[in-house]
């Protein structure tokens, strides 16, 4: 395997958490008398920063972002506990660390939330770091992405990211490392597909049987 570094997205890429982001989403959708969405919706139209996302189903002339975004948070919250991760991309991580690849995680999360988290399901010990946003405003990370790699130590070149949707992969470019996207996350594999500028695939079984061949 060409890559001695690692970097994954959070969100849809380790845990499966879309259909919470769907419930929860709609839980704020109908405190403003808004029409509720689907799955099928969410997986077409979601994109990052999340603002860009929120301006297809909110009118922010009317309400406030930031407060759409914090009362998304606590629902999502309150869901949250029943999403578990991807048992394939668990057993991605194992196999990474046990190849001897430095792993690191870089999500729009919040920083206290993603680290919980990943503590939660006993991921934390194989990371060099987990990097997550100082807000609930999901905004870009490719700057923050850059930063980390480079005090971090990783080589562009030698590093993969990982992730879900196609913010990921211009994070990548940003640093100037591959990207690869696992279409089981909060974009569509359609709509991943329709970009032809990034390798997608299924899941982490299909992502692991070609890296480590």
């Amino acid at each position: 395997m060409k890559y001695r570094y690692v970097i994954w997205d959070y969100n849809g890429t380790i845990i499966d958490d879309a259909w919470v982001a769907v419930k929860a989403e709609n839980i704020v959708l109908k405190e403003h008398d808004l029409p509720e969405i689907d799955m099928e919706f969410y997986l077409r139209e979601c994109e990052m920063p999340i603002e860009n996302f929120y301006n297809k189903i909110y009118d922010f002339s009317v309400c406030d972002f930031s407060e759409v975004a914090a009362s998304f948070m606590k629902n999502y919250d309150m869901i949250a506990p029943q999403a578990k991760p991807f048992k394939e991309v668990v057993g991605a991580i194992k196999r990474f660390s046990d190849m001897g690849i430095r792993q690191g995680v870089i999500s729009g999360f919040e920083t206290s939330r993603l680290t919980s988290s990943l503590k939660a399901f006993g991921l934390d010990g194989y990371f060099d770091f987990m990097s997550g946003s100082d807000d609930t405003s999901c905004g870009s990370k490719s700057e923050r992405a850059a930063a980390v790699v480079k005090r971090c130590g990783y080589d562009p070149k030698q590093t993969l990211f990982i992730g879900d949707m196609y913010h990921d992969y211009e994070t990548a470019q940003r640093v100037g490392a591959d990207c690869v996207l696992i279409a089981k996350g909060h974009q569509g594999g359609d709509v991943l597909r329709a970009y032809n500028t990034v390798p997608v695939y299924d899941s982490a079984d299909k992502l692991l049987e070609k890296l480590t061949l």
